[in-house]
Order: structure tokens, then sequence, then C-alpha cells
């Protein structure tokens, strides 16, 4: 679960469901996390 070390305890403040993309997008403090079903299996993307 390294892939999710920068989030870990940081303040979620927004949330698009759905987001452009059809997907769910989960904005924090410095980042955001895109999540959304490619093929039948989640697919997460942080930036």
């Amino acid at each position: 679960m390294g892939k999710f070390d920068p989030i870990k305890m940081s303040e979620l403040v927004k949330v698009e469901d759905p987001d452009s993309e059809g997907g769910l997008t989960l904005f924090f403090q410095e980042n955001k996390l895109k999540i959304k079903i490619i093929d039948g299996k989640l697919v997460s993307e942080m930036s």
C-alpha cells in the first residue's frame, strides 16, 4: 500500500462523484486520487 503513502493522514477536502471521466475523484490537501472501473477492474491514479 506504499502507493497511497502520500495521502495517509491527509484531510479530504472535496469529492467529485461522478467526475468528468465518469469515475470518482477524491481531493486531499496536496494530492488527488482518481478512481474508475476499466474492463471490470477498479483502477486508481494519484496526482
